[in-house]
């Protein structure tokens, strides 16, 4: 039986964003789940558009994804070198021999004739192809064209024929190859366009599936004409499902194709975007959803993917003028974080994680988010035992780490104060007095243990004084936080516990001057 063999071969023209990291995904899972291997290739022959930092970014991102790649850059391999752009002189060879068995020729047409010939095509409402000025020129014709170092592209000679892509996920797909024309495959600078490189590549680097986005689809037919001139076997092809948002549209810089670090920065544990992303298109034979990483790994497969577009639930629906103002493509956690859908399936598994994984792992993953947070410096080391106590206390309430900081930091006060008049001025109304001597005897008497519990004391207490709304929650939350805004009241007040409630009324009291 023929080896597995995926890849994964992004262009280094910008960051890795929810797609493309899903179609990483796919070609990793696949290939452990069958005990083969995963390929990372750089198809940087854009030259325009690829960039250094662009290849750092790709690089990062699937290593923090837990991606780790059989071959590729920094780990090397037998099929190597990894990146196009280093490949050159493989990919003359081939043109070369293409050309010599009539399969492919240099056109000598300039950018500027090809142009004029695509807008007169164009108004005319027809789809405009390559008409072969240059497929049938003379030996003598191409001699002295290249003696003058005219530039010119390789076309590839496309034969006329119905071709079938018999694809793992949308089935049986026919093209008719009259409608493609010749095409480049060497670009004028002598790098080799996109459809020929990969199919050199695929081939020698033994590629058995090549798993990727439906919209390459269109590409395929291309890719096959030049697998069968050059008499290379087909690998296997499976073209995967769009991924779109809430609103059916295909994702936007605004609304879901963000930077997969961006999640990094938000505090979600690498595991949950994997285990989310896996359920993109593909679901599991028992309809498991939160699966480990040892489970989607032996689970999946490729032809279990749906060929109806995945939505991606992670963003509410952007209004108008939200779209307009905020841009998701940049690494902006905390405005990306007041667009999260608090209800999606992501933060569903991002909080269950966080409640399933060790507390030393944990209190590893905090440190970068506590960088900033109002708590003891040696609290913001890893292991530390007391910020062990309280993560393990709060993490039950976290959907991302980057909610963390606040409740840490509400245990690391001792005595509070007013953070400012505005909050002074909460317990200076008629009926504030009575709301905190009421709520104090409340906790003293009852000894609430629960956010129930609470709730009840609150509800109970607006009832005896007339009061609810701001009215009612905000002289309690002045008299134990000190602050007018805030973590959620009955969470914060099961976490304090009551003796430290206690002090916090106490010390706040005794500023305000109320009796207790």
């Amino acid at each position: 039986m023929t080896e597995v063999r995926t890849r994964f071969a992004p262009s280094p023209s910008g960051f890795l964003h929810v797609g493309g990291a899903r179609t990483a995904l796919f070609n990793y899972l696949y290939a452990k789940a069958k005990n083969g291997k995963f390929l990372l290739r750089i198809e940087d022959t854009d030259q325009d558009r690829s960039t250094e930092a662009s290849f750092k970014i790709i690089l990062e991102s699937l290593r923090w994804l837990g991606m780790n790649w059989d071959e590729g850059p920094g780990v090397g391999g037998d099929h190597g070198p990894y990146t196009q752009s280093e490949r050159l002189s493989i990919y003359s060879d081939y043109t070369l021999k293409l050309i010599e068995n009539n399969k492919a020729y240099r056109c000598f047409c300039t950018s500027e004739e090809l142009e004029a010939k695509k807008a007169q095509a164009d108004s005319m409402g027809i789809p405009y192809l390559y008409d072969g000025t240059c497929a049938n020129l003379s030996q003598a014709e191409i001699n002295e064209k290249l003696s003058a170092k005219i530039p010119f592209t390789v076309r590839f000679r496309t034969p006329n024929k119905i071709v079938i892509v018999d694809d793992m996920i949308q089935g049986k797909v026919r093209f008719e190859s009259k409608l493609i024309g010749d095409f480049i495959i060497v670009k004028s600078d002598g790098f080799p366009s996109y459809n020929y490189a990969v199919v050199i590549d695929d081939h020698l680097m033994k590629i058995s599936h090549v798993i990727r986005g439906v919209g390459h689809l269109s590409n395929t037919p291309r890719q096959i004409l030049i697998f069968e001139a050059f008499g290379f076997p087909l690998p296997r092809f499976a073209h995967v499902s769009e991924i779109v948002g809430t609103d059916g549209k295909k994702l936007s810089k605004r609304a879901g194709a963000t930077s997969v670090l961006a999640f990094r920065e938000l505090g979600y544990l690498s595991e949950t975007l994997r285990n989310y992303m896996a359920l993109l298109g593909w679901t599991s034979p028992d309809g498991s959803e939160y699966m480990p990483d040892e489970e989607l790994c032996r689970l999946f497969d490729i032809e279990r993917c749906s060929k109806s577009p995945a939505t991606f639930d992670v963003f509410k629906k952007l209004t108008e003028e939200e779209k307009e103002t905020v841009e998701f493509n940049k690494l902006d956690p905390q405005g990306l974080s007041q667009y999260l859908n608090q209800k999606s399936k992501l933060n569903w598994m991002s909080n269950k994680l966080i409640r399933d994984v060790s507390i030393e792992r944990l209190g590893k993953e905090i440190v970068p988010f506590l960088e900033k947070a109002a708590i003891p410096a040696d609290w913001k080391k890893p292991g530390h035992p007391e910020l062990l106590s309280i993560l393990d206390s709060v993490r039950v309430y976290l959907d991302r780490l980057i909610q963390a900081p606040p409740y840490i930091e509400e245990f690391a006060v001792d005595l509070i104060e007013f953070e400012n008049d505005e909050a002074r001025g909460h317990l200076s109304s008629e009926k504030a007095p009575e709301i905190v001597r009421a709520f104090y005897e409340s906790i003293r008497t009852a000894e609430p243990k629960t956010p129930d519990d609470f709730k009840n004391i609150m509800s109970s207490i607006g009832e005896k004084v007339g009061e609810k709304g701001k009215n009612l929650f905000f002289p309690i939350r002045i008299a134990t936080t000190g602050k007018t805004h805030g973590l959620e009241l009955p969470i914060l007040f099961t976490l304090l516990g009551i003796e430290k409630l206690k002090k916090r009324i106490e010390t706040i009291a005794g500023l305000s001057k109320i009796s207790l």
